[in-house]
């Protein structure tokens, strides 16, 4: 029986993206299933004490530094947006909902390239409403939906169950109760996945 990792991500985190681009590598070889759990990362910063690294400028510069360097070992491009920290909750939200409705990667291979390569302010909803056409979902559903209490609720939901196993940041990845924090962990995850 082939193991599963969940991935609790948002699309603020850098470092969810890069995961994002090198997990499907790693589930093709080890034949592990991936379930992908949108989160906000910053109310599980409220939840558990934590503050993005990116508020401290010395680390926040080394992050910056060091999240370019997996970018060039895994072979992907990363920009930083250059709209900064911008509004992510009704990204996060539209994951929310296509997480209910089963269509969570197509969103995901829209928004992060989005967001982590183009620069696109993925806060307006015009831009949001736009990806996600191009993506072949409904746009008109999704900004509906992410007005909702439902998929409000669920986005909190996902994110209390995040602090409550133990998560502090984003990405964070769940190997039954194993849990492994930041993309820089990766081989630790593939390791796990691949134990029978």
């Amino acid at each position: 029986m082939s193991k599963t990792v969940e991935v609790f991500f948002d699309f603020l985190s850098p470092p969810s993206y890069l995961a994002w681009t090198q997990i499907p590598l790693i589930a093709e070889r080890t034949g592990a299933n991936v379930v992908w759990r949108p989160m906000f990362t910053i109310g599980l910063h409220d939840l558990t004490g934590n503050t993005s690294p990116v508020m401290v400028p010395n680390k926040g510069k080394w992050v910056r530094a060091d999240t370019q360097k997996y970018a060039a070992k895994y072979g992907v491009e990363l920009n930083y947006n250059p709209h900064g920290l911008i509004n992510i909750l009704p990204a996060d939200r539209a994951a929310a909902a296509a997480e209910k409705r089963g269509e969570l990667e197509p969103l995901m291979a829209a928004l992060y390239p989005a967001m982590m390569v183009d620069g696109k302010d993925i806060s307006k909803p015009d831009v949001l409403a736009d990806l996600l056409t191009s993506a072949g979902l409904d746009a008109e559903y999704y900004l509906q939906a992410i007005q909702t209490d439902e998929v409000k609720d669920h986005l909190k939901a996902n994110t209390q169950e995040a602090a409550d196993r133990g998560a502090f940041g984003a990405p964070t990845f769940f190997v039954g109760d194993e849990m492994f924090f930041g993309q820089d962990r990766l081989h630790f995850v593939e390791e796990a996945l691949a134990v029978g």
